[in-house]
């Protein structure tokens, strides 16, 4: 009696990764995400036929859905350096991702198409798997502030253009290659928005927008006549977008875009919201009508119409300073030197050390060396200072840089060269509310700036209020108007203002 063939068993990898899918999802992300990237990374060690690699990716793409779900929300409101457990797991995903979009992009140079079509797939959707894994490693990036991955636009250009050379353009395209469009452009105009300058929420509001209305971007294959807002992307570099008035691309294959029309879009949609139109009634999400989001929405607008140029160079330097990164510290730290208490009594967890990279009239670029910091957000106040018994600088953080828990750099834009510490409270208001520690910053004639005021974000900027402040241990109290905004961030705001003489 002829034998029964017994039919071959599934390597042994294969078979724990289908296993391990079995199984619900963890809690906690960490300890999914170690396991799945094992076997993602045994999986494509395994050389499965295409077909059998597919599926298999396929399953293990949902497992790495249920993470982001997870981990995403647990980004949007962390202050830099982030906590060791978080940038450990966001490390990790924005790995996956990685990994993952590789993966896909490999299936779709080596896939054949009838093999692909015995399965009801085509290369196009292969291409879109691989542009949302790199969309989603690229919003992980920003949200944590880290620099974009080796080789993420290399790769992102590489799944485009497979993309568009398995279509016919004459022929009606599939509604996948609408959505790699979508999501590529979202990616370049994300980028042209300088996300560094962006606190992770607004990061996660202009990516939400960009899903829907990124489509405006215009790409043109020819290199235009004139600079003016174009950028360029050069297929053979691994390099971010780069404004053509800037830098000549050097060569190879080239994509050139503009965000024209984008920005059109987005300055109807502030219009309209400032009107106190509904965001809902205009497709945007329900927090398109806070402040904050406007105001990301606003700065996006000026970069997709004008990119930005650096006002100054920066001159390279390398000395010690210190730097207080909480503005409760800030104020404390300059109420002391306006009382001339003795330096030893100041609180050591107060100020950190920092080196200071370069310099221009406008701002610093500063590293962190050693010392406690926390609460680091793009859009918030910090103090410098380059010496014992010098003024305290009062800064904005302009942008930031993360390699981990460990390493920070930060761009600093100068508010003013010092400031004194006072106290406002808000008038007319039928709660009291008590009075909170606010700077009080010097008049700037050449900058044609009067004396302002720079407070936690808490729209004092568009009430009466008092002003409390200590002078030659008197204390003085004006009521005063808010005159002008000067900057508006999700973490402080800094306004002008006129005193109320006469109601003392």
């Amino acid at each position: 009696m002829p034998r029964k063939k017994v039919p071959p068993q599934p390597p042994v990898q294969l078979q724990q990764a289908l296993d391990w899918l079995a199984e619900p999802p963890s809690e906690d992300p960490l300890l999914d995400l170690v396991p799945l990237r094992n076997h993602v990374a045994a999986i494509g060690s395994l050389g499965l036929p295409v077909l059998h690699q597919l599926k298999i990716d396929e399953l293990l793409q949902q497992r790495a859905e249920s993470i982001d779900e997870v981990l995403t929300p647990m980004l949007l409101d962390v202050k830099l350096p982030l906590p060791i457990y978080l940038a450990t797991v966001a490390q990790g995903l924005i790995g996956l991702r990685a990994e993952l979009g590789e993966t896909w992009l490999k299936v779709a140079r080596e896939a054949d198409l009838t093999e692909l079509a015995r399965s009801h797939r085509n290369r196009v959707q292969i291409c879109l798997n691989g542009i949302f894994n790199l969309s989603r490693q690229f919003i992980a990036t920003l949200l944590i502030a880290a620099p974009t991955p080796l080789y993420f636009w290399r790769n992102a250009q590489a799944l485009y253009h497979s993309a568009h050379e398995s279509v016919d353009p004459t022929a009606t395209l599939p509604a996948e290659m609408s959505a790699i469009d979508t999501r590529f452009k979202a990616m370049l105009a994300l980028t042209a928005a300088q996300p560094e300058g962006l606190a992770p929420r607004e990061i996660a509001f202009l990516s939400e927008y960009l899903e829907t209305y990124a489509a405006a971007t215009r790409i043109d294959m020819n290199r235009p006549e004139k600079a003016g807002d174009w950028f360029w992307l050069d297929s053979n570099l691994d390099q971010p977008p780069i404004p053509l008035a800037r830098l000549q691309p050097y060569s190879g294959l080239c994509l050139y875009f503009r965000f024209g029309e984008l920005a059109e879009l987005a300055a109807r949609h502030l219009d309209q919201l400032n009107d106190g139109v509904p965001p809902l009634s205009l497709g945007l999400p329900l927090q398109a009508a806070g402040a904050d989001y406007r105001n990301a929405l606003e700065r996006a607008r000026q970069c997709w119409i004008s990119p930005r140029r650096r006002s100054f160079n920066r001159r390279p330097q390398d000395m010690k300073v210190s730097v207080c990164t909480q503005l409760s510290s800030l104020w404390t730290a300059l109420q002391r030197d306006s009382e001339q208490e003795p330096l030893a009594s100041e609180c050591t967890l107060t100020y950190s050390d920092w080196t200071l990279l370069n310099e221009s009239p406008s701002g610093y670029a500063i590293a962190h060396v050693v010392g406690e910091v926390t609460g680091i957000v793009p859009g918030c106040a910090v103090g410098l200072r380059t010496g014992t018994g010098a003024a305290w600088q009062i800064c904005l953080v302009r942008w930031a840089r993360s390699k981990g828990s460990s390493h920070l750099e930060l761009g600093l834009e100068v508010l003013a060269p010092s400031a004194k510490p006072v106290r406002i409270q808000a008038l007319a208001s039928r709660s009291p509310e008590p009075p909170i520690p606010a700077l009080l910053l010097p008049a700037l004639p050449a900058l044609h700036r009067n004396e302002a005021i720079l407070a936690i974000r808490s729209n004092y900027n568009a009430r009466p209020f008092t002003l409390l402040q200590e002078d030659d241990a008197h204390l003085k109290v004006v009521e005063c108007m808010p005159h002008r905004s000067l900057i508006e961030t999700s973490s402080v705001e800094v306004f002008e203002f006129i005193r109320n003489t006469a109601a003392r």
